[in-house]
């Protein structure tokens, strides 16, 4: 047994990377996280540019195929926006204590009638109410944004969502909301509903804006503070990662929905899109633990032990798979029955999420980083 002691010794020193190398791979990993996030936001701004220039062509002349083509600018631009979730959670831009735009940009769920009528209604909302709210500028927008309750959303993609197709009353569908609602004397307040689309799409092509401009190089801006500790900023990059899986994915929104079998509780309800939210999801989770076109996370731990970033490449191989296993459209699959197929694959889903994180998180813990279970505030 003795004797066995410095062999051991010998292994785990060829399986961990010399300080030097591990503090290069961490910098160059840190460099390829911000360039990384710099494009993804890029293609995000401009695929949310898109998607106002048809929102823009509806409710100039609202019809049915205008109201088609807004719908799929918004399925494909939320779609690049899923993969920029990985960047949240780590006090970055998009969600920072101060100055982040998150909740203007992604809250969720929406009570419909705070923003219009519902069913069995006529008037209601935000919309329907010109006197309580005569003007529907973004600044009386961003402050009646979740005023009076954390469902009181008013902005940013779910709003538009709501607005694009309506209320989700089918059992085997997304809402149809039809064009005539935006078409004077077919609807009531059509010009107000026009408006207020009109100016919500604008804020929040502004508010991406502003994220996108804070991981672009020159000046003294978020991405500059990020890459000039390293050692911080990986910490920052697997908070993220890890919470996006392990809290947010796995747990707000595939198993309290799972659990209430209440499609309010699905995140893209109006437009039954909420499979496509977790396959952009952890699409984006893959980029940042894989790296795109520099060394990722994987990379880096893999310099402290090798079987340690092993178990986290299995375990995010089986939360892609198991994600892209999860059924659509979603708020028919947690209707159904425990034993189910459907209730199964969820189930599976959450699992292979939990694991994933716990793995980011045991990785994090070698590294001398401890990362919370859930975010901060």
């Amino acid at each position: 047994m003795i004797f066995l002691i410095p062999a051991l010794m010998a292994c785990a020193l060829l399986r961990a990377a010399p300080p030097a190398d591990r503090s290069t791979i961490t910098a160059e990993a840190v460099r390829g996280y911000v360039r990384h996030a710099e494009r993804a936001y890029d293609t995000t701004l401009t695929a949310t540019q898109t998607m106002r220039a048809a929102v823009q062509s509806f409710c100039a002349e609202p019809s049915d195929a205008a109201l088609a083509r807004a719908r799929e600018a918004w399925t494909a631009a939320r779609e690049v926006y899923g993969r920029t979730e990985a960047f949240r959670f780590g006090n970055g831009p998009i969600d920072a204590k101060r100055g982040g735009v998150e909740t203007f940009v992604n809250s969720w769920p929406v009570d419909e009638a705070y923003i219009d009528a519902v069913e069995g209604s006529v008037g209601g909302g935000i919309i329907g109410n010109p006197a309580k709210y005569p003007a529907l500028g973004r600044a009386i927008l961003r402050l009646h944004n979740r005023r009076g309750g954390e469902t009181n959303v008013c902005t940013g993609w779910h709003a538009i969502e709501f607005l694009l197709w309506g209320q989700d009353r089918s059992e085997s569908g997304p809402g149809a909301r039809p064009a005539t609602d935006f078409v004077d004397g077919k609807a009531p307040f059509a010009n107000r509903r026009r408006e207020y689309l009109l100016e919500i799409t604008d804020m929040l092509c502004e508010d991406l804006a502003k994220v996108d401009a804070q991981w672009h190089t020159g000046g003294e801006n978020y991405r500059s503070r990020f890459e000039a500790d390293p050692k911080a900023a990986m910490q920052a990059i697997m908070t993220g990662v890890a919470l996006l899986a392990g809290f947010e994915m796995s747990g707000e929104r595939m198993a309290v929905a799972e659990e209430t079998h209440d499609q309010e509780e699905e995140q893209s309800c109006f437009s039954d899109t909420t499979h496509l939210d977790f396959r952009a999801n952890v699409r984006g989770i893959a980029d940042v633990l894989r790296g795109d076109g520099a060394p990722g996370v994987i990379a880096v731990v893999a310099t402290m032990d090798q079987a340690r970033a092993d178990a986290m490449t299995a375990a995010l191989a089986a939360a892609v798979s198991a994600v892209d296993a999860t059924p659509a459209p979603f708020d028919r699959a947690i209707r159904t029955a425990k034993g189910s197929p459907e209730h199964a694959q969820i189930t599976a889903a959450i699992a292979a999420l939990e694991k994933l994180g716990e793995e980011i998180s045991a990785a994090a813990k070698l590294m001398g980083y401890s990362l919370p279970s859930e975010p901060h505030g």
